[in-house]
């Protein structure tokens, strides 16, 4: 029987590898910008065209390689950073494994300049398919220079899967950010087809993390320092006002590394316990100095997942050190105990003379008697309508009506004929209308908790959360405005300028026509600012870059790729961002808008996420609790 255990051929195997290492065009920014760290770059440059579909290029003023190094980079397992198995618990460099040019390699054309200082001329080589194609010597400055093109073109299938160039861009500027916010002595550009989008001069940390994310975030960094035996921890928190409900500046480095660490992340959020709310994140820009013999970072190819050997320690560690630095900045409020109960008293000038309170009560009160609990005799509205004299008919008009409001005669009608079979919601409107007509002056809506809106119903009572009710009217209204005409906004006297992050303000760019369309007039304000010169009309023109920074947050982390998808998650961002806030207060009138409003809705029962609006208490259920 022949043999059937065969060797692969280096090219399968690089591909197969590629298949951890090389994911996306933001893959082969982060290891081609690592390897321009490692050789001692002091200067990156990245140049991309259609988001690194087209090519994706790196030079760097490194060390450079000899002709022979050049052609062992290409190799797999071929690496300079180790050279034996103990070297494995001393890493100090970003890469080691020597994986990621063999697998780019293996599914992109490679075109590779490179020259040492005291070598006179450089070296030439073109690499495809895991293939040396050409090798020769050329003139060209001290470095590295390195052309990925055709990416995937081996992998045709995982090139039809990329998404659009705005999605693999902000994924590119995610990976550029985290090599760039680990090495700050380093400059580093970034240009997307001739655009530059990042320009990084070599600086200070504080000043690297105003320069990626906005001058407005300056005022806002608590620094943290902590040495101990363990870890030594250096860097910045946010202050809690800064807390966001999406991921995206949330940063842990460890020996300037990149690292995930999601134990960690959580000893941040219970230092902010408190502070924030529950469903809100800290940002943070933290960096751990540690012995490389108590830490693995050959976890994943990615070199993301790290293992410390004492992660409770450290996990004690960082919440000591982060609730410190909130405390020393003030941002915990303290309680001054020689002050906090003193009351300051202020004389004056005449002594008062103090006035003896009457009080006045119906000594013929009987809480179980309607009749006998409001006296005439001595009913302030009683009062008022007979010292009103032949004109206090509007007065004794006002007692009748506030009797009714207090207590309504007919309240018990609301509630005949109860039947047990629950019906739809959608049969209860025309009979709360008809019962509304009916029973003119019945308190047909009450507001709870500042958070649900309550009505009788036929069936029992009706819970409406009215935030969530908001939500649905807003997101149906969003929807049409978007698949018909725009909607026309109001114009702000004063424009409000929004400062945002390169990756934020590419996302806003890509959605600008819709936000257009919504009733938002924006306009570039300098590099990464907009200005806000109107906002939808359901929105007041103060709460426009509010609203704008809500829908970005909420856009960012939602799924979706195609056009129509895009506008309803435009949509769905938008009303969630303008919805009206829990503790609202409503009057009766405005709750009946808003009940209105919510049946004339396609969907009234749940909102455009999948969330509960309406929930109804059945007669059977409270008749079951008094049994």
């Amino acid at each position: 029987m022949a043999d059937v255990i065969q060797l692969l051929p280096d090219s399968v195997a690089n591909q197969i590898a590629a298949g951890e290492v090389v994911q996306r065009p933001a893959s082969v920014v982060k290891e081609l910008m690592e390897n321009s760290i490692d050789a001692g770059a002091t200067k990156v440059q990245v140049i991309l065209k259609n988001a690194g579909k087209g090519f994706i290029q790196i030079i760097d003023d490194g060390k450079g390689m000899s002709p022979r190094d050049s052609r062992m980079a290409f190799e797999r397992h071929a690496t300079s950073k180790i050279s034996c198995a103990q070297d494995l618990f001393n890493i100090r460099t970003m890469g080691f494994r020597g994986e990621a040019l063999a697998s780019i390699a293996s599914v992109a054309e490679v075109e590779l300049r490179t020259r040492r200082e005291e070598d006179e001329l450089g070296t030439y080589l073109f690499v495809a398919d895991s293939e040396l194609k050409n090798q020769e010597s050329i003139s060209c400055p001290r470095g590295t220079n390195m052309l990925v093109k055709n990416l995937f073109y081996t992998i045709p299938a995982r090139r039809k899967f990329l998404k659009s160039d705005n999605t693999e861009l902000r994924n590119i500027t995610t990976e550029f950010l985290r090599v760039a916010l680990a090495t700050p002595e380093v400059a580093f550009t970034l240009t997307n087809n001739g655009n530059e989008i990042y320009n990084l001069p070599a600086s200070g940390l504080r000043q690297r993390i105003v320069n990626a994310f906005g001058k407005a975030i300056n005022s806002k960094l608590l620094s943290v320092n902590c040495e101990t035996g363990i870890v030594t921890i250096n860097g910045f928190i946010c202050v809690p006002q800064h807390a966001r409900k999406t991921y995206g500046e949330q940063y842990f480095f460890v020996n300037d590394r990149f690292m995930k660490h999601n134990f960690f992340h959580k000893a941040l959020t219970e230092a902010y316990a408190g502070l924030i709310s529950a469903d809100m994140l800290p940002s943070y820009f933290l960096y751990f100095t540690v012995d490389p013999s108590i830490i693995d970072v050959n976890i994943h190819p990615t070199k993301t997942e790290i293992k410390f050997q004492d992660e409770s320690a450290i996990f004690q560690i960082i919440l000591a050190s982060v609730k410190e630095a909130l405390g020393k900045f003030n941002v915990i409020p303290t309680i001054d105990f020689d002050t906090a109960d003193k009351v300051d008293f202020v004389l004056p000038d005449t002594p008062i003379v103090p006035k003896v309170p009457k009080v006045s009560y119906n000594p013929n009160y009987n809480p179980f008697n309607y009749s006998t609990s409001i006296s005439k005799e001595d009913s302030d509205f009683e009062q008022k309508a007979r010292t009103s004299g032949s004109s206090g008919g509007g007065s004794q008009r006002e007692y009748e009506h506030h009797r009714k409001e207090q207590v309504p005669a007919n309240w018990d009608a609301l509630f005949a004929g109860l039947e047990d079979k629950q019906e739809e919601i959608q049969t209860e409107i025309p009979e709360m209308a008809e019962k509304q007509e009916e029973h003119e002056g019945v308190i047909s809506f009450v507001q709870m908790k500042g958070r649900y809106i309550v009505t009788p119903v036929h069936s029992g009572l009706m819970f409406i959360d009215q935030k969530r009710a908001h939500e649905r009217i807003l997101f149906e209204r969003y929807k049409e405005t978007l698949s018909h005409q725009a909607a026309g906004g109001q114009k702000s006297l004063f424009p409000e300028t929004l400062e945002l992050s390169a990756e934020d303000f590419m996302l806003v760019k890509d959605i600008l026509d819709d936000l257009m369309l919504l009733g938002f007039e924006l306009g570039e304000f300098g590099k990464n600012c907009y200005a806000i010169y109107s906002t939808p009309p359901d929105l007041s023109t103060s709460r426009g870059k509010e609203v704008l920074m809500s829908l970005i947050e909420h856009y960012k982390n939602t799924e979706g790729s195609i056009r129509d998808k895009m506008r309803e998650r435009i949509a769905l961002s938008l009303a969630k961002a303008a919805a009206l806030d829990y503790n609202t207060p409503l009057d009766r009138q405005e709750m009946s808008d808003l009940f209105d409003n919510l049946f004339s809705c396609r969907h009234p029962n749940y909102t455009a996420d999948g969330k509960t609006i309406i929930h109804i208490l059945k007669n059977e259920d409270v008749t079951q609790w008094f049994k």
